[in-house]
């Protein structure tokens, strides 16, 4: 399926061209998308090695295992939220006597998977022509 996906976005991308330098890999696909609907320049290898990246980021998960000695419950609940606010997600807890092991998983981040597929299949559809 990545595969597929890599084939498909490499062709749709082949005219295009991303600038990285000062800005974030949203601004970027934005840009890469924009340059492709206003006819495009070359992609450069650079921006090909990092939509390969994202794409294989694409379904993929992380995970963080984090042990908890005796923490006050004011404590924990802080460390969990900030946890949560990184996107960690608790899926397992086991106790070992007065100290607990946290299991944590987050799916890994791909910007292109954030992509309205109608954008998508327009880019697959303007490539074609």
């Amino acid at each position: 399926m990545k595969t597929t996906l890599l084939s498909l976005l490499a062709l749709c991308l082949a005219s295009i061209s991303v600038h990285p330098e000062d800005k974030g890999p949203l601004d970027r696909l934005k840009e890469l998308y924009d340059e492709k609907v206003e006819g495009g320049k070359a992609l450069s290898a650079r921006s090909k090695e990092w939509i390969k990246g994202d794409i294989e980021n694409m379904g993929d998960w992380e995970y963080k295992i984090v042990p908890f000695g005796e923490v006050a419950a004011a404590e924990l609940e802080k460390k969990l939220n900030q946890l949560g606010s990184e996107r960690w997600q608790c899926f397992w807890v086991e106790a070992n006597g007065k100290s607990k092991t946290f299991y944590f998983k987050r799916t890994k981040l791909s910007y292109i998977n954030k992509i309205p597929a109608a954008d998508l299949l327009r880019l697959l559809r303007d490539s074609e022509e």
